[in-house]
């Protein structure tokens, strides 16, 4: 690999970081009106700061009069929560009107606590991450204060009850501990006056505790693609009109989701919350005196063989970007090296030394052709000297003698550009891994998902790579862009400071493995044991 590839390489991930960061986590849109639901009423927007979806028009004064009065908390009696387990995490469910107040991952604790505090997808340090059940009428705000009460229920099931003058409630969750997804069932009958819109509503995450954990995000799947929309301050309504396959927040490597079941197709809202989080809503149309919602909720991590379990199209939700169909196999290929080595970060150096086997005729390629180049230097550069006041006559000729040589300046550039996929896939699939959350390596390097905390291995990698240069040809580099070169490694080593040091630690063996690469290869080409193409046709 020649300077001029190791510029052009350093400048591509520069732009495709910078890209990921400015391009991919687009902000939440401007306020957008849903397009009609039904053929006389529009989705009225919900409040932030109650369940209920307010509306703009007043209640009537006997809709006010058959509500019962809202509950003050010193009339409510002391709540009653349960606990319900799946194959990823464990919930809490209460009595009051929360259907579901707390989650609580298995097997996977925070950064900031470095104990056994497991992860909590929706805590109440960051914004209320209550499943809620509102309607679009006012009248029925009351239902936010209520309790009820669980009824007897099969195991591995809650049944929830309440029941007044209006309306009557029922919800059930089942839980396995051999599923990673809840289901559950939630009824209304409404005795009296119908509301035209029931929410099933799930607080997202607000500002992060964690500053490694910048890239919360809300999504919803509809219209056959995934949208994702960054949690900012700045979040503001937005109205989905198509029908909506699931919806929910995640970050880097969890996501909580609400898949509607197989038959019923609502529309979903997005709304702003406090400290940058969201409300996300399912918004099923009432068309009769009552309404059954079936759905999945999914709470864990972004595993790509649990999601696929639940719901295929929940794989979406793992972002590799434009590079997909090259990060699938890598990260199988990671994951087979783990099963046998039982470490990330071996198995990580075992896939790049892989990939630079696989690679190594490119490379060979490439510095053949630099090499066959730097043979003909002298000659081009009496043509740069004749024709230094004619650029298009320059370069007429400098072709024509490197055909006379049997050089094509495509072969030094088309090993790389076959390369950049795969070395951008890996990245993606290194960056973004839910393998490599808290997964250990060696030393001081205990997370390979989080950052050197030493900052050892990006210093090396600037040293490494400073070697590589120096090892690499500067066969027709112009002197703005040897300057350039110069602050190469520095640039990479600065780049790597806040990345995972898993990606850190494949950029070293790579960088390392270039060096070993480019040793032989100088040897090989130096000492003549490659025969250089004929000079004429």
């Amino acid at each position: 690999m020649d300077r001029r590839t190791l510029l052009a390489i350093t400048l591509c991930f520069a732009i495709f970081v910078s890209w990921q960061k400015f391009y991919l986590e687009p902000r939440i849109p401007a306020q957008q009106r849903m397009p009609h639901v039904t053929e006389t009423t529009e989705i009225p927007q919900a409040t932030p700061t109650t369940p209920a979806a307010p509306s703009t028009s007043k209640p009537s004064s006997k809709a006010l009069s058959q509500a019962p009065r809202a509950q003050t908390p010193l009339e409510q009696r002391a709540p009653e929560f349960k606990k319900l387990s799946s194959a990823t995490g464990e919930v809490t469910v209460t009595d009051g009107p929360y259907l579901i107040s707390n989650w609580n991952l298995k097997n996977y604790r925070t950064r900031l606590a470095q104990t056994t505090a497991t992860i909590d997808l929706a805590s109440v340090t960051h914004q209320p991450g209550e499943l809620t059940l509102a309607f679009d009428d006012p009248a029925y705000a009351y239902l936010s204060h209520v309790q009820g009460e669980f009824k007897t229920s099969p195991q591995g099931t809650l049944v929830w009850s309440y029941e007044d003058a209006n309306v009557k409630l029922t919800r059930e969750v089942t839980s396995s501990p051999d599923q990673p997804y809840l289901s559950a069932r939630i009824s209304a009958e409404f005795k009296d006056k119908r509301p035209a819109y029931a929410f099933l509503s799930i607080a997202s995450q607000g500002a992060p505790e964690d500053p490694e954990e910048q890239d919360r995000q809300v999504l919803y799947y509809s219209n056959q693609s995934l949208e994702r929309l960054l949690v900012s301050d700045a979040i503001e309504t937005k109205e989905i009109s198509t029908p909506v396959k699931y919806i929910g927040a995640a970050n880097r490597y969890f996501l909580l989701a609400l898949l509607p079941e197989a038959g019923l197709e609502p529309k979903g809202l997005i709304q702003p919350g406090a400290q940058g989080g969201g409300k996300l809503s399912l918004v099923y149309p009432i068309t009769g005196n009552s309404i059954t919602i079936p759905l999945k909720v999914y709470f864990g991590p972004k595993d790509l063989e649990i999601l696929r379990s639940v719901d295929p199209l929940l794989d979406h939700t793992v972002d590799f970007g434009w590079f997909t169909a090259f990060a699938y196999p890598l990260l199988k290929l990671l994951r087979w090296f783990y099963k046998y080595v039982g470490n990330y970060g071996i198995a990580i150096i075992l896939l790049t030394l892989l990939l630079k086997i696989v690679t190594y005729p490119l490379t060979y390629k490439s510095v053949k052709s630099m090499k066959e180049m730097a043979k003909i230097q002298p000659q081009l550069q009496k043509l740069r000297e004749k024709y230094k006041n004619d650029k298009e006559a320059l370069n007429r000729e400098m072709l024509t003698m490197m055909r006379s040589h049997g050089y094509n300046p495509m072969a030094g550039c088309l090993p790389i550009l076959v390369q950049m996929p795969i070395f951008f896939a890996l990245y993606r699939v290194l960056y973004g891994s839910i393998e490599l959350y808290h997964a250990p390596f060696a030393l001081w390097i205990q997370d390979l998902s989080s950052k050197d905390p030493l900052y050892v291995t990006p210093v090396l990698l600037s040293i490494t790579m400073y070697i590589q240069q120096k090892l690499t040809p500067t066969t027709g580099m112009d002197p703005a862009q040897a300057k350039m070169m110069q602050f190469m490694p520095l640039i990479f080593g600065a780049f790597m400071l806040t990345l995972p040091s898993g990606l850190t630690i494949y950029m070293l063996v790579n960088a390392i493995a270039s060096i070993a690469q480019q040793i032989v290869l100088n040897k090989k080409f130096d000492t003549g044991h490659v025969t250089v193409l004929a000079k004429s046709r």
